[in-house]
């Protein structure tokens, strides 16, 4: 119990970032219905953004998003018009730079005020299929709902308070 309590403490304020981020950056509307559920498997959508938390914590956090929401956001986020050739790549390196900017303004929230975390760059993957927990790793789920589909924001380990 005591790792879903840590893994809690992360998770929220991942939730209040993208939050923001989706709200006030990105124009989008979002709901949470407040649930944070600990699962033993996660299916993994279209695109899935990976961002390793070392240090301190050493969890992995992922992003994994609807195909029609990471489209709407791919275009939020790029100033200008987009050409069709370039789309893709610019919508795997959206899921990134969207899940990095998440991790970034979550930091502060996390224990012990994310002193001595370390982050990896992240990994943005397609067509994965999905993650299962092992004995001594838990997984936290929180869903985000937009007008476009979801962002399901989750993290992964064996985190304890020291």
């Amino acid at each position: 119990m005591e790792h879903l309590k840590v893994l809690k403490r992360v998770l929220d304020p991942i939730v209040q970032s993208a939050e923001h981020l989706l709200v006030d950056e990105m124009k989008m509307e979002t709901s949470f219905d407040g649930e944070y559920r600990s699962v033993d498997k996660i299916f993994l959508k279209k695109y899935t953004t990976m961002i390793g938390i070392g240090g301190t914590l050493n969890l992995i956090f992922y992003a994994t998003y609807d195909e029609v929401l990471l489209d709407n956001l791919t275009r939020r986020f790029a100033y200008g018009h987009i050409l069709d050739h370039e789309f893709h790549e610019l919508r795997e390196s959206a899921a990134g730079e969207i899940a990095n900017t998440i991790i970034g303004h979550s930091i502060s929230g996390f224990p012990d005020n994310g002193k001595g975390v370390s982050l990896t760059p992240p990994v943005t993957i397609e067509d994965g299929k999905s993650i299962i927990h092992t004995a001594s790793a838990h997984i936290l789920s929180a869903l985000l709902s937009t007008p476009y589909g979801n962002i399901e924001l989750n993290v992964i380990g064996s985190a304890v308070e020291e």
